[in-house]
């Protein structure tokens, strides 16, 4: 093996948003000399962009099913045996779930994540969190090894990127205008995001060859489970995923609403016929008074029990976060 630590990244991007925030994180560990290897992944039917209106709301069912798996290519391919010390899992969120591509390759290929360390990394809105504990669960069903998340989120406020990033999501118009701002992770989360690059790329320890075990396998090294404690370490060091307590207990509880309203519009029946189309409709209807009421309401309790809140929201993302301590308001 190399004197420099060499790291995987899996990713899939519809509208390109993603592949920034991988850029920002691992353009500093490029610039040090690690081997960075980039695997994107595509549906083998592509998702349009912009989404028209029904396809846009026609895709919940499929995005919250934790077996929804589409058919997906890698370019290059995804071979299992690659020699990586860390796997970065980039993904974007879709209805509060990975997205669908994503989640189909630790299903299509576990191996690729067996034994690794893996870190995974966000950039949606602002609700991440149902989405990364997803995540977490397949991966250390697939034997990988979580280290912790990095997100990057619009920093805007939820009442602006709810206009802003439905206009870039149904007209495919991201730039400022009207008064809102730009959509999406902006400057600011990069710049966040580059200097937890820089911070990480400081991490290059030599490499010893890992002893082989009796089946033939090889385990990690002393050098490579180092690593990663270092790794995890940097997250913490650097809150690589602040989180926002009311979104986060929001988020959680509608991931598990959104999971049974799936099951219901699945069960309705095919894409286009009525009576899922009716469901799908009812969807839309509770989502907008959840949107309305819901958030509000979480707000409110985390006044009137915030140490509990708190304490309640970090046991529940404790798998995915290296450490709580910015609370963004």
């Amino acid at each position: 093996m190399g004197e420099q630590p060499r790291v995987t990244v899996y990713w899939y991007s519809q509208t390109g948003q993603l592949l920034e925030s991988v850029s920002a994180v691992t353009d500093p560990l490029e610039k040090a000399g690690w081997d960075v290897r980039k695997v994107e992944i595509r549906p083998r039917e592509p998702f349009p962009f912009p989404w028209p209106v029904r396809r846009f709301f026609g895709v919940f069912p499929a995005s919250v099913d934790p077996e929804g798996a589409p058919g997906i290519t890698a370019d290059p391919p995804v071979t299992g045996d690659e020699d990586a010390d860390l796997v970065l899992f980039a993904f974007p969120v879709w209805y509060l779930a990975p997205a669908p591509p994503m989640r189909a390759l630790i299903g299509a290929e576990p191996k690729a994540f067996d034994g690794r360390a893996v870190v995974g990394l966000i950039a949606c809105r602002n609700m991440w969190y149902s989405a990364a504990v997803e995540v977490q669960r397949l991966l250390q069903a697939a034997g990988g090894r979580y280290l912790g998340t990095i997100a990057a989120v619009d920093t805007a406020s939820a009442g602006v990127t709810f206009v802003t990033t439905l206009r870039w999501l149904l007209a495919g118009k991201r730039d400022a205008s009207w008064g809102f701002p730009r959509a999406g992770v902006g400057t600011d989360e990069l710049d966040r995001l580059a200097i937890l690059g820089e911070r990480l790329a400081e991490l290059a320890p030599a490499h010893p060859e890992p002893a082989p075990e009796q089946d033939g396998t090889t385990s990690p090294t002393a050098s490579e489970d180092d690593l990663a404690d270092r790794v995890r370490e940097v997250l913490a060091a650097h809150d690589a995923a602040p989180v926002n307590h009311p979104l986060a207990a929001a988020d959680l509880l509608a991931g598990k609403a959104f999971r049974i309203w799936g099951r219901v519009i699945r069960a309705a029946g095919r894409r286009g016929e009525t009576p899922r189309n009716a469901f799908t409709a009812m969807f839309v209807l509770w989502l907008t008074g959840a949107i309305l009421a819901g958030l509000p309401a979480v707000v409110i309790a985390r006044v009137l029990f915030k140490a509990g809140f708190d304490a309640a929201v970090a046991r529940r993302l404790a798998p995915v976060i290296a450490r709580l301590t910015e609370v963004r308001r």
